[in-house]
């Protein structure tokens, strides 16, 4: 390889691997972050898939799950049945969905098709996913999960399973 292409590959990876993170702390994806290093509230307001205007702000003092998801994604797809499964097991979490980059015909239908008892906001243009600042709307699923403070505590990037999410859930719920 040419030592020009080869040190322009390891630059691109190396900024690929730095990512972007909603606090100062090395906390590695899947780890709760102390509560201490974790940023501001976020804000976010839009409408949902049904047409109900929805706002992050309404579930302050409730853990939230977000979850950013497109019809047209086939781990969004997988991991759908695992976010109504701990929705249904979590009482005291909410769930919001987020339907990046869609139609909302198919943002619809996924939700018939998965049966979630959840709202989604609609996202076309991943304005949603912009206010977190930690949310690649080109890199779909992604999942967050904010402090009753409207903070990020969380971030699960990539398909869920009951073992990902689960454990941090446990640990989110028994956060004071």
């Amino acid at each position: 390889m040419n030592p020009r292409v080869a040190i322009a590959v390891a630059a691109v990876a190396g900024l690929s691997a730095a990512g972007c993170s909603a606090n100062a702390s090395d906390t590695p994806a899947g780890k709760v972050i102390p509560a201490a290093d974790r940023g501001g509230a976020v804000s976010a307001q839009g409408t949902g898939l049904d047409d109900k205007p929805l706002d992050l702000a309404d579930h302050r003092g409730e853990i939230v799950v977000v979850n950013f998801w497109g019809s047209w994604c086939e781990p969004c797809r997988t991991e759908a049945p695992v976010l109504e499964a701990a929705a249904k097991k979590y009482t005291g979490v909410r769930f919001l969905g987020v339907d990046s980059k869609d139609t909302k015909d198919g943002g619809r239908a996924f939700l018939r098709t998965f049966k979630l008892s959840y709202p989604s906001f609609f996202d076309p243009e991943a304005k949603i996913a912009a206010a977190f600042k930690t949310v690649n709307p080109n890199s779909l699923p992604a999942t967050l999960i904010l402090d009753r403070q409207g903070r990020v505590a969380v971030n699960l990037p990539g398909q869920l399973s009951a073992a990902r999410i689960e454990p941090v859930l446990d640990q989110m719920v028994a956060e004071k």
